[in-house]
Protein backbone atom coordinates (compact mmCIF):
# COMPACT_ATOMS: atom_id res chain seq x y z
CA UNK A 1 0.00 0.00 0.00
CA UNK A 2 1.25 3.50 -0.84
CA UNK A 3 0.98 5.05 2.63
CA UNK A 4 2.19 8.57 1.67
CA UNK A 5 -0.54 8.90 -0.96
CA UNK A 6 -3.14 7.51 1.46
CA UNK A 7 -2.15 10.04 4.13
CA UNK A 8 -2.43 12.93 1.66
CA UNK A 9 -5.90 11.85 0.53
CA UNK A 10 -7.16 11.41 4.09
CA UNK A 11 -5.88 14.81 5.26
CA UNK A 12 -7.25 16.68 2.27
CA UNK A 13 -10.57 14.84 2.50
CA UNK A 14 -11.03 15.65 6.20
CA UNK A 15 -10.23 19.33 5.68
CA UNK A 16 -12.51 19.61 2.67
CA UNK A 17 -15.40 18.12 4.63
CA UNK A 18 -14.69 20.40 7.59
CA UNK A 19 -14.61 23.57 5.55
CA UNK A 20 -17.28 23.14 2.89
CA UNK A 21 -20.09 24.46 5.09
CA UNK A 22 -17.97 27.19 6.70
CA UNK A 23 -16.59 29.27 3.87
CA UNK A 24 -16.10 28.97 0.14
CA UNK A 25 -12.38 28.83 -0.55
CA UNK A 26 -10.24 28.30 -3.63
CA UNK A 27 -7.34 26.01 -2.75
CA UNK A 28 -4.04 27.16 -4.24
CA UNK A 29 -0.55 25.70 -4.31
CA UNK A 30 1.82 23.81 -6.57
CA UNK A 31 3.28 20.49 -7.64
CA UNK A 32 7.06 20.61 -8.08
CA UNK A 33 9.03 17.86 -9.85
CA UNK A 34 12.85 17.74 -9.70
CA UNK A 35 15.31 15.29 -11.22
CA UNK A 36 19.04 15.38 -10.41
CA UNK A 37 22.32 13.67 -11.02
CA UNK A 38 24.49 13.87 -7.89
CA UNK A 39 28.30 14.02 -8.14
CA UNK A 40 28.43 11.10 -5.66
CA UNK A 41 27.23 8.83 -8.51
CA UNK A 42 23.54 8.50 -7.81
CA UNK A 43 20.25 9.96 -9.04
CA UNK A 44 17.48 11.66 -7.11
CA UNK A 45 13.88 12.49 -7.97
CA UNK A 46 12.07 14.91 -5.66
CA UNK A 47 8.34 15.69 -5.61
CA UNK A 48 7.12 18.69 -3.60
CA UNK A 49 3.45 19.44 -2.97
CA UNK A 50 2.00 22.61 -1.41
CA UNK A 51 -1.70 23.23 -0.80
CA UNK A 52 -3.04 26.35 0.93
CA UNK A 53 -6.27 25.16 2.50
CA UNK A 54 -9.30 26.78 4.15
CA UNK A 55 -9.37 28.01 7.72
CA UNK A 56 -5.66 28.89 7.82
CA UNK A 57 -4.48 25.32 7.20
CA UNK A 58 -1.59 24.46 4.90
CA UNK A 59 -0.28 21.12 3.70
CA UNK A 60 3.27 20.58 2.41
CA UNK A 61 5.08 17.39 1.53
CA UNK A 62 8.36 16.38 -0.02
CA UNK A 63 9.41 12.94 -1.18
CA UNK A 64 12.92 12.03 -2.29
CA UNK A 65 13.45 8.89 -4.35
CA UNK A 66 17.12 7.93 -4.51
CA UNK A 67 19.04 5.42 -6.57
CA UNK A 68 21.94 3.28 -5.44
CA UNK A 69 25.48 4.25 -6.31
CA UNK A 70 26.18 4.16 -10.06
CA UNK A 71 22.60 3.11 -10.75
CA UNK A 72 19.57 4.87 -12.22
CA UNK A 73 17.05 2.63 -10.40
CA UNK A 74 15.26 4.51 -7.61
CA UNK A 75 15.62 2.06 -4.71
CA UNK A 76 14.93 4.09 -1.54
CA UNK A 77 12.78 6.99 -0.39
CA UNK A 78 12.50 9.69 2.28
CA UNK A 79 9.26 11.64 2.85
CA UNK A 80 8.05 14.50 5.03
CA UNK A 81 4.35 15.34 5.41
CA UNK A 82 3.59 18.65 7.10
CA UNK A 83 0.27 20.00 8.34
CA UNK A 84 0.40 23.63 9.49
CA UNK A 85 -2.21 25.85 11.10
CA UNK A 86 -1.84 29.62 11.39
CA UNK A 87 -2.80 30.47 14.97
CA UNK A 88 -4.52 33.72 13.97
CA UNK A 89 -5.18 35.60 10.76
CA UNK A 90 -2.28 37.96 10.11
CA UNK A 91 -0.11 36.20 12.70
CA UNK A 92 3.36 34.97 11.58
CA UNK A 93 3.25 31.79 13.73
CA UNK A 94 1.96 28.35 12.73
CA UNK A 95 1.43 25.22 14.79
CA UNK A 96 3.03 22.34 12.89
CA UNK A 97 2.85 18.57 12.78
CA UNK A 98 5.33 16.58 10.69
CA UNK A 99 5.37 12.90 9.80
CA UNK A 100 8.71 11.57 8.52
CA UNK A 101 8.74 8.27 6.64
CA UNK A 102 11.90 6.43 5.54
CA UNK A 103 12.82 3.23 3.79
CA UNK A 104 12.80 0.39 6.32
CA UNK A 105 10.88 -0.54 9.47
CA UNK A 106 10.57 1.23 12.83
CA UNK A 107 12.27 4.46 11.75
CA UNK A 108 9.36 6.86 11.10
CA UNK A 109 9.21 10.06 13.17
CA UNK A 110 6.41 12.28 14.47
CA UNK A 111 7.35 15.90 15.18
CA UNK A 112 5.38 18.75 16.73
CA UNK A 113 6.54 22.35 16.65
CA UNK A 114 5.94 26.02 15.92
CA UNK A 115 6.91 27.72 12.66
CA UNK A 116 7.86 31.41 12.62
CA UNK A 117 7.57 33.15 9.23
CA UNK A 118 9.99 36.02 9.73
CA UNK A 119 9.16 37.69 6.40
CA UNK A 120 5.51 37.96 7.55
CA UNK A 121 6.49 39.58 10.87
CA UNK A 122 5.50 43.26 10.93
CA UNK A 123 8.83 44.70 12.12
CA UNK A 124 10.85 42.51 9.73
CA UNK A 125 8.63 42.45 6.63
CA UNK A 126 10.14 45.58 5.03
CA UNK A 127 13.67 44.20 5.38
CA UNK A 128 12.82 40.88 3.76
CA UNK A 129 10.78 42.56 1.02
CA UNK A 130 13.83 44.59 -0.02
CA UNK A 131 15.77 41.33 -0.34
CA UNK A 132 12.91 39.62 -2.25
CA UNK A 133 13.30 36.91 0.36
CA UNK A 134 11.07 34.52 2.29
CA UNK A 135 12.47 32.91 5.42
CA UNK A 136 10.97 30.74 8.14
CA UNK A 137 12.27 28.68 11.04
CA UNK A 138 10.45 25.79 12.63
CA UNK A 139 11.69 24.45 15.99
CA UNK A 140 10.40 20.91 16.50
CA UNK A 141 9.66 20.91 20.23
CA UNK A 142 8.74 17.22 20.42
CA UNK A 143 9.89 14.25 18.36
CA UNK A 144 9.05 10.62 18.96
CA UNK A 145 8.99 7.21 17.36
CA UNK A 146 6.54 4.51 18.32
CA UNK A 147 9.34 2.18 19.43
CA UNK A 148 11.46 4.73 21.30
CA UNK A 149 11.22 7.37 23.97
CA UNK A 150 10.03 10.95 23.47
CA UNK A 151 12.80 13.44 22.73
CA UNK A 152 12.72 17.21 23.08
CA UNK A 153 14.20 19.98 20.88
CA UNK A 154 15.49 17.54 18.29
CA UNK A 155 15.47 19.76 15.24
CA UNK A 156 15.15 23.31 13.95
CA UNK A 157 14.20 23.67 10.28
CA UNK A 158 15.31 26.76 8.36
CA UNK A 159 13.74 27.40 4.93
CA UNK A 160 14.39 30.32 2.58
CA UNK A 161 13.96 31.55 -0.99
CA UNK A 162 15.45 34.64 -2.65
CA UNK A 163 14.16 35.87 -6.03
CA UNK A 164 17.33 37.18 -7.60
CA UNK A 165 15.71 38.30 -10.86
CA UNK A 166 11.92 38.28 -10.81
CA UNK A 167 10.80 34.66 -11.42
CA UNK A 168 13.67 33.90 -13.77
CA UNK A 169 16.49 33.26 -11.28
CA UNK A 170 16.16 32.18 -7.66
CA UNK A 171 18.24 30.85 -4.79
CA UNK A 172 16.46 28.70 -2.25
CA UNK A 173 16.94 25.87 0.17
CA UNK A 174 16.74 24.54 3.67
CA UNK A 175 18.93 23.71 6.64
CA UNK A 176 17.87 21.09 9.19
CA UNK A 177 19.68 21.79 12.46
CA UNK A 178 19.50 18.43 14.27
CA UNK A 179 20.25 18.63 17.99
CA UNK A 180 21.50 15.44 19.63
CA UNK A 181 22.21 14.77 23.31
CA UNK A 182 24.65 12.09 24.45
CA UNK A 183 26.30 11.74 27.88
CA UNK A 184 25.12 15.22 28.87
CA UNK A 185 26.78 16.69 25.77
CA UNK A 186 25.01 18.44 22.94
CA UNK A 187 26.03 18.17 19.30
CA UNK A 188 24.55 19.69 16.14
CA UNK A 189 24.22 17.64 12.96
CA UNK A 190 23.38 19.52 9.76
CA UNK A 191 21.43 18.45 6.69
CA UNK A 192 21.23 21.28 4.17
CA UNK A 193 20.58 21.89 0.47
CA UNK A 194 20.90 25.15 -1.49
CA UNK A 195 19.52 25.34 -5.02
CA UNK A 196 20.12 27.89 -7.77
CA UNK A 197 17.43 27.81 -10.44
CA UNK A 198 17.32 29.53 -13.83
CA UNK A 199 14.07 29.56 -15.81
CA UNK A 200 14.37 28.09 -19.29
CA UNK A 201 10.76 28.51 -20.41
CA UNK A 202 7.45 28.93 -18.55
CA UNK A 203 7.81 26.97 -15.26
CA UNK A 204 10.69 24.81 -16.51
CA UNK A 205 14.06 25.44 -14.77
CA UNK A 206 17.63 24.27 -14.95
CA UNK A 207 19.00 23.79 -11.43
CA UNK A 208 22.25 23.19 -9.59
CA UNK A 209 22.24 22.30 -5.90
CA UNK A 210 24.86 22.07 -3.14
CA UNK A 211 24.14 19.33 -0.59
CA UNK A 212 25.50 18.53 2.84
CA UNK A 213 24.43 15.63 5.05
CA UNK A 214 26.43 15.15 8.26
CA UNK A 215 24.62 11.86 8.95
CA UNK A 216 26.59 10.21 6.15
CA UNK A 217 29.82 8.71 7.36
CA UNK A 218 31.60 9.35 4.06
CA UNK A 219 30.93 11.63 1.09
CA UNK A 220 28.75 13.95 3.15
CA UNK A 221 28.83 16.68 0.48
CA UNK A 222 27.85 16.63 -3.17
CA UNK A 223 26.49 18.75 -6.00
CA UNK A 224 23.33 17.97 -7.91
CA UNK A 225 22.63 18.99 -11.51
CA UNK A 226 19.14 18.69 -12.91
CA UNK A 227 15.82 20.03 -14.09
CA UNK A 228 12.73 21.32 -12.30
CA UNK A 229 9.14 21.66 -13.49
CA UNK A 230 6.48 23.40 -11.40
CA UNK A 231 2.71 23.20 -11.85
CA UNK A 232 0.79 25.96 -10.06
CA UNK A 233 -2.88 25.73 -9.16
Amino acid sequence: MNYPVLIILLLLGVLKGYSQDVVKYQTTGFLDFNGYYDTRDYSVMTINILAKLPNRFQFFSLTNYKSGNKSSDLSSFYSEFNMRWQVKKGNPFDLTYQLVMRQGDGNDDHRIGVRWRLDNTSKLATFFKKLNMNYSMNPMLIQFRVATETKYMTQIEHVYKIRLYKDRIYLGGFADQNIAFSNSKMSVIWVTEHQLGVRIVDQFYGVVEYRLNDFLASESTGVGFGLEYKIKF
